[in-house]
């Protein structure tokens, strides 16, 4: 028998306009940010809520301004 509780099934969460779908894989959790047109990022981490924290911070990475110098 298996366990279906949420925690063991794949999640959806929205993010500025991009997409992460929430997996646990093995001992580590994975998330697959996506956005239409763009290809897919992969990001680990042993818990769901870091993974999720850093597939949040990457995202609002890729929306930042560059601020390099010019």
């Amino acid at each position: 028998m298996t366990d279906s509780s949420p925690s063991q099934e794949a999640d959806l969460v929205d993010h500025h306009g991009y997409r992460i779908r929430l997996s646990p894989s093995g001992l580590d959790w994975m998330a697959l940010v996506t956005r239409p047109d763009h290809k897919p990022t992969l990001i680990m981490a042993p818990e769901r809520d870091t993974v999720l924290a850093k597939a949040r911070e990457w995202i609002d990475h890729q929306l930042a301004p560059d601020e390099s110098p010019q």
